[in-house]
């Protein structure tokens, strides 16, 4: 028996895809059910969102309206007023209300969003996992005070004397999707804490946090992973762009600058390379460096494919798409833009876009993963 953790990315409106992948891994079941088949569950930011909808047993086509559904998007990316929205054109000012986006996660959670995370575990339908224990429950802020991740569990951890968090499930998602600078204009308030972002402590992708709690817990069992991510863009780099490569598909060179660098540096936080989130869970589990373990990424790239001595486009994505993609923001709350990020979503479950490695070469090239979505989803059932 081994003990199994799902992490979810953050991502914001991208957090659509990881709900199109649940649904397409575990078709009919809804999100308890599938909490089952796992004995933690790990979310940042958008994750987080995803991860509101199974703890509230919710089926996946109903959690992906979160992010379909017009009025409950733009409740959670609520608009600042006019004159601040023609300013956050340059990557300085904030878009987003921080306070009016709890308002928009309750609307969406409903009167269940108020359960604590510690109650959880004591409801009657609260679903066990493969080792026969309640599924726990973690989701990652960052501690605006303390300049520190800060882990909001639904669980206890004896050999560190960690206890479960009574702040309310709509609060911890709300202090976990809290991105500043570029995005939400104030920390979240929860009580008297404020917050940001998980991704503010290198937690975008939050496997470790999962990976170091279960071992933290003492877990002996082996320890299987599936990390789920909110896509990532990967362009040639233009000293790999061989002659009659398309502009396009080659990685732009930023131009230093002061609001340039600043919104650069705003967007690491968010990129935070989940490629290497998951190398380092993989290498620190025991498993070997040059092949397959027992963690499995899953995330759609949008990036060229070599074909012999030509860079082009995967089948799966139209030049027009391609290219609304690879600059298309993480918020994404116009519904064209929505459906531009399903779109991605139903051709990597086709396997006409790849999957992301658990290690990528500078080339592009998959060191070490499966390099489409039925291959890593074969693998994972095998484990």
């Amino acid at each position: 028996m081994s003990f199994k953790i799902l992490s979810l990315d953050g991502g914001g409106t991208w957090a659509a895809l990881e709900v199109m992948a649940l649904e397409a891994m575990h078709p009919g079941l809804r999100g308890r059910e599938i909490l089952a088949q796992f004995d933690m569950a790990v979310a940042n930011s958008g994750g987080s969102i995803v991860l509101a909808g199974l703890i509230l047993d919710l089926k996946p086509e109903e959690i992906l309206g979160f992010f379909k559904e017009k009025r409950l998007r733009e409740k959670i990316f609520f608009s600042r007023p006019w004159i601040w929205r023609q300013l956050s054109r340059l990557p300085i000012f904030p878009r987003y209300i921080a306070e009016k986006k709890r308002e928009g996660l309750l609307s969406a959670f409903g009167d269940e969003g108020l359960t604590p995370l510690s109650r959880l575990p004591d409801q009657p339908t609260w679903p066990k996992g493969p080792g026969g224990q309640p599924v726990r429950i973690l989701i990652i802020s960052f501690d605006y005070e303390r300049m520190r991740a800060d882990y909001l569990r639904g669980y206890s951890i004896p050999s560190t004397g960690a206890e479960p968090e009574e702040i309310a499930l709509v609060d911890a998602v709300h202090a976990s999707t809290n991105a500043p600078v570029t995005f939400f204009d104030a920390p979240a308030i929860v009580g008297n804490k404020r917050y940001w972002d998980g991704a503010m402590g290198g937690y975008n992708n939050p496997l470790m946090a999962g990976v170091v709690d279960a071992v933290s817990l003492g877990v002996t069992a082996p320890i299987r992973a599936l990390t789920i991510g909110t896509g990532t863009v990967r362009l040639v780099p233009r000293d790999l762009a061989r002659e009659g490569t398309e502009e396009e598909l080659i990685a732009p060179s930023a131009k230093p600058g002061i609001i340039g660098d600043a919104g650069k540096a705003a967007g690491c936080i968010t990129d935070d390379p989940p490629d290497a989130a998951t190398y380092t869970a993989h290498i620190v589990l025991g498993n070997p460096p040059d092949s397959m373990g027992g963690v499995v990424r899953l995330n759609p790239v949008v990036q060229p494919i070599s074909e012999g001595h030509v860079w082009v486009r995967p089948r799966g994505l139209s030049k027009e798409l391609f290219q609304q993609l690879a600059h298309l923001q993480m918020d994404a709350v116009k519904p064209e833009d929505v459906e531009k990020i399903l779109k991605l979503g139903q051709a990597w479950i086709a396997d006409s876009v790849p999957n992301q490695p658990i290690r990528m070469a500078d080339d592009l090239s998959c060191c070490l993963g499966l390099e489409t979505f039925s291959g890593a989803v074969e693998y994972w059932r095998k484990l």
